[in-house]
């Protein structure tokens, strides 16, 4: 009895090992036309074993050589594959052409095969309290760049160039299903728009559609002119619950670029040669003139070197710490998170400080009734850096203070204010004593209903409130240079936001005789959106009490008070037969309290065609084209976003001899009507042998009506109003490639993109020119916002006196003060000069490159964004390259240019002193172009085996860096930190910015 107990149990210890000796740990990436899968689900066939894809498209499972994992993902063809001896797979899902017509939908329906809709999914390895930054260069035709390196700041996105001058040129945001727009996020100190996307934590975003065509935007009528960008945030799943931690560590510091400043050597020599050449004598003899050099009894001059830079920018760090839970059943699913972001700014005197929650639950009643909750929540706290023309702005000091001033006295305290230098603020004394702090808090609840009627009709019911409550306050020290003339100052404003939404879609869906499929909607929506605010200013602070009740003086006292409202009635119906040939229109009337009664209401439309080429019997089995897809659309959309009473003859409260007076403001212009714009779209996606898949489009997009301010007589009291007067022209090309370069237990994969654009003026009222501003004009026949400016001819050759091209066409012989130059007459007369078109911001292509390579548990990418073409305006240069006329400081490379320094001299430099310089020519005009390593970052995901030892499913760490290298002539920091206008005056650059992250989910 012993020996067969003791044989049965050595039996069983035998089977036991080689069962064990038999299971190992398989990995792989799942893929789909060359891009990385998540979410899809990986499971052992025949038990509940199994693992979701990361981020990347990996997993990792522990299977036994007999055994076969089964692939799946909603809309995607199910694969099972037998393990065998592999250990490593490259699994590539193709779409399920049925399957994915019943679950992709788009807002307010399914997804309109005619339309090119980029998705993007993993923008969490790049830092960045704005999730828009990590877009850029992601999607052919869409062009994002920060407003300013200031944490928090918005993003300026472009989609198929700009649409409009004075009206919005932002996309319209859809946040869950819910319509959201740059104006509704409102700025307490109106100084401007927010971004929508500020407030979401990327770990919360699960992916972002961006839809550019007709076909994709006609639903979104009124204010789908300028594209719309679809987020969708992540939700539960059912399954295990599963509890995820992550969190990023990070450095940042200054991009310098070309924007170097003179040290104080230089300085001293260009300003003792520019005093010497306006009074006559030797430059020796002016050194002691300079500001900051101390000179002795003996004739010895000394100075300081101060690189103000080192005071302006610091080293920001960064962290970030969020925390999710997801998990359910058949019936419930749930997803929960909470994080925290803080960032400090590369510039001192900035920070962006963000707490943030998230809930997602849906439950399914039965077979017919399921609803939806989703609720956020968020609170930010951000210190806004002096910044523009403020005396005090750090930004400003750094480049005009001296090098030759220390802002230090003796004892090494920051001295108060600098007698001997050109702006007697001292940042480095009153950046802490001048804060401007902003706070939101931005709630929103999201409620949904989802009703099968039959199996082809469903009701879908969405109702939303978004409520945000935001102060902001800017105090101004007395111990301060600024404060010194109020005695201390305090500015406060308060708005609160509020927005309803509600949706109400019937939906239709029915596929008859198997090859005839139809869709169809019917809609009504309806928003409504209300901001009230308050203001107040008062001087005469104490430094410690800064409550405006301790002014001494209460000088200003104000409010506001603003609402819209939407309503609209929208249809669509789609056809496809045998997945093969597809057609769409749509159609929306939207009414805008925005309007007067004469154009309360517009209608937007759109139609488009698809056929899907590869799925015809001729092509049945070619393994060369693997899939082909001709579509086209065409369409009209508009574009709402003006003030809520542009249309309103409007009066204005003031005082007047201590008592309450009314004045008219606004004209009114009952005729004001949409901004409208007709895209036309003509595209084509290909795959070639499953590995290459390329998208091309071609577009033209006409918005007419145009806002524009149209000159009026004087006798009216206004100079101009917005009148409906102009018409422009978007069109170009797009192309997206995806490869899967080498497929194996090593990949690697690329996405490259480039967008070609062409902006032009096509109509204005009478073809008359209208100048939008000092610099740019608006011109039939050029692009919106052309550079209008006198062409810049360098020094005289005679004189050494600054120099335009007259370019009047006239001869000029014998006449004082003209010269011949490059075959061109060049005056040194300013007025005499005539402006001429000098380029346009809009850059002439724009695209970025992705490439992903995976070995085991390893990943790393680099990510290149590039521009080509277009113009900035550097403003800032105005003071940094003026000769040595004025004390400021300048660029290094006003020193080390060639400069003007006798008669004869050929020179793009005037001599040091020669005034005039300064006034606005095409000096200051310079090459947007760049070449930008945006992104490198290196991960290393843990075997499963070795993560669930310790209980966990899943373990991920990695190193990113941004903003390496920007290669590009522009004379400043970053040429990507500028105002969508083109024109840059003291921008706030970029950071680079070092990053370690680690992601742990049990």
């Amino acid at each position: 009895m012993n020996k067969r107990l003791l044989s049965l149990i050595v039996l069983t210890f035998a089977l036991i090992v080689s069962a064990f000796a038999q299971e190992r740990t398989v990995s792989g990436v799942v893929s789909e036309a060359g891009q990385p899968l998540p979410g899809v689900t990986v499971v052992v066939k025949g038990t509940t074993l199994g693992t979701i894809t990361d981020l990347n498209g990996k997993f990792a499972v522990s299977v036994s050589e007999n055994a076969s994992l089964i692939f799946s993902f909603v809309g995607y063809t199910t694969q099972e594959l037998k393990v065998g001896q592999r250990t490593t797979f490259n699994v590539n899902l193709e779409q399920d052409a049925e399957q994915l017509e019943e679950v992709t939908v788009m807002g307010y329906a399914k997804k309109d095969m005619a339309s090119n809709t980029p998705e993007i999914e993993n923008v969490t390895d790049i830092v960045t309290p704005n999730v828009a930054n990590a877009l850029q260069g992601k999607a052919a035709g869409v062009n994002i760049n920060a407003s300013s390196g200031q944490p928090g700041s918005k993003s300026n996105i472009v989609i198929r160039g700009v649409g409009s001058v004075n009206a919005s040129s932002d996309p319209l945001y859809v946040i869950d299903g819910v319509i959201q727009t740059s104006s509704d996020i409102i700025d307490a100190n109106q100084q401007g728009e927010r971004d929508p996307l500020a407030n979401l934590n990327p770990e919360d975003i699960k992916d972002i559609k961006i839809l550019k065509d007709a076909a994709a935007t006609a639903l979104y009528g009124a204010r789908a002119a300028n594209g719309v960008i679809l987020v969708t945030t992540k939700g539960g799943a059912e399954g295990k619950t599963q509890i995820t931690l992550s969190t990023k560590q990070g450095v940042s510091s200054v991009y310098k670029g070309n924007s170097q400043r003179m040290n104080g050597d230089q300085y001293v020599d260009a300003r003792s040669r520019s005093l010497a050449n306006s009074y006559g004598g030797d430059p020796a003899d002016y050194i002691q003139y300079v500001n900051g050099v101390t000179t002795d009894d003996a004739g010895n001059h000394s100075y300081s070197n101060t690189d103000w830079g080192d005071h302006s920018f610091r080293q920001g760090k960064t962290s970030s710490y969020e925390v999710s839970m997801r998990g359910g059943d058949e019936k419930t699913k749930f997803m929960v998170s909470g994080g925290y972001y803080n960032q400090e700014g590369i510039l001192v005197g900035s920070e962006f400080e963000r707490y943030s929650a998230r809930f997602n639950i849906d439950h399914k009643f039965n077979d017919k009734l399921d609803i939806q909750f989703i609720g956020n929540a968020s609170y930010i706290d951000q210190l806004d850096a002096s910044s523009g023309n403020l005396f005090s702005s750090p930004l400003l000091g750094t480049y005009m203070s001296a090098p030759t001033v220390n802002p230090f006295n003796e004892d090494g305290s920051p001295r108060d204010w600098l007698d001997d230098n050109p702006i007697a603020a001292n940042f480095v004394h009153d950046v802490d004593l001048n804060p401007r702090r902003t706070k939101s808090t931005t709630g929103q609840l999201i409620g949904k209903l989802n009703y099968r009627i039959t199996d082809w009709l469903t009701f879908r019911q969405t109702n939303a409130v978004n409520v945000e409550d935001v102060k902001y306050g800017y105090y101004t020290s007395s111990l301060s240079y600024d404060g010194r003339s109020t005695g201390g100052s305090k500015s406060n404003s308060w708005g609160v936001s509020s927005t309803l939404t509600n949706t109400s879609i019937l939906s239709f869906d029915k596929t008859f005789n198997g090859v005839h499929n139809v869709s169809a909607i019917a809609g009504f929506e309806y928003q409504s959106n209300k901001v009230t605010g308050i203001s107040a200013y008062g001087e005469g602070m104490p430094s410690s009490l800064q409550n405006l009740n301790n002014a001494a003086k209460p000088v200003s006292m104000g409010g506001y008070e603003t609402e819209y409202r939407f309503m609209s009635f929208l249809g669509q119906a789609q056809y496809n037969y045998d997945g093969k040939y597809y057609a769409t229109a749509s159609y929306r009337r939207d009414g805008s309290s925005k309007f007067s009664a004469n154009n309360k209401w517009g209608d937007f439309y759109s139609a488009s065609a698809s056929w899907y080429i590869s799925r015809e019997d001729f092509l049945n089995g070619n393994t060369i084209l693997t899939d082909a897809k001709l579509r086209s659309s065409y369409g009209v959309t508009g574009n709402a976003e003006i003030d809520n009473f542009e249309a309103r003859g409007l009066y204005a409260y003031s005082s007047y001899n201590n008592a309450s007076a009314a004045y008219f403001r606004q004209l009114s212009n009952p005729d004001l009507t949409w901004e409208k714009r007709k895209k036309f779209n003509v595209g084509a996606d290909v795959t070639f042998i499953d590995r290459i898949t390329l998208n091309v489009d071609y577009y033209i997009e006409d918005s007419d009506d145009l806002l524009l301010n149209q000159q009026l007589s004087g006798t009216t009291g206004f100079a101009s109003a917005r009148r409906n007067i102009g018409a422009m022209r978007n069109s170009g090309w797009e192309f997206q490639l995806n490869t899967q370069n080498i497929k194996g237990e090593f990949t690697w994969n690329t996405n490259f993109n480039i967008s070609l654009n062409k902006n032009e003026v096509t109509r204005l009222d009478n073809d008359q020119d209208i100048q939008i501003n000092g610099q740019q004009v608006a011109r039939v026949g050029s692009a919106m916002r052309t550079f209008f400016l006198r062409e810049w001819a360098g020094a005289d050759p005679t004189t050494g006196n600054p120099s335009w091209f007259a370019n009047d066409g006239e001869d000029h012989t014998g006449k004082a003060g003209y010269f011949m130059k490059d075959g061109k007459w060049a005056t040194t007369s300013y007025g005499a000069a005539q402006r001429t078109e000098q380029g346009n911001p809009y850059p002439t292509a724009v695209g970025g490159m992705t490439n992903n390579f995976a070995y085991k548990g390893f990943d790393f990418s680099f990510f290149l964004t590039y521009s080509v073409g277009g113009k900035i305006y550097n403003s800032t240069r105005r003071y940094t390259d003026t000769d040595a006329i004025y004390p400021y400081n300048m660029l290094e490379s006003a020193y080390t240019a060639n400069r003007w320094e006798k008669e004869g001299d050929i020179s793009d430099n005037p001599g040091w002193g020669m005034a005039g310089g300064q006034q606005h020519s095409s000096r200051f005009l310079e090459d947007g172009g760049y070449l930008a390593l945006r992104n490198i970052t290196l991960g290393y995901t843990l075997p499963s085996h070795v993560v669930k030892k310790a209980k966990l499913s899943n373990v991920r760490v990695y190193a990113s860096a941004q903003n390496l290298w920007i290669l590009s002539d522009y004379k400043g920091f970053t040429p990507t930190t500028v105002d969508p206008t083109g024109i840059n005056f003291f921008e706030y650059p970029e950071g680079k910015v070092f990053t370690g992250g680690l992601t742990v989910s049990f």
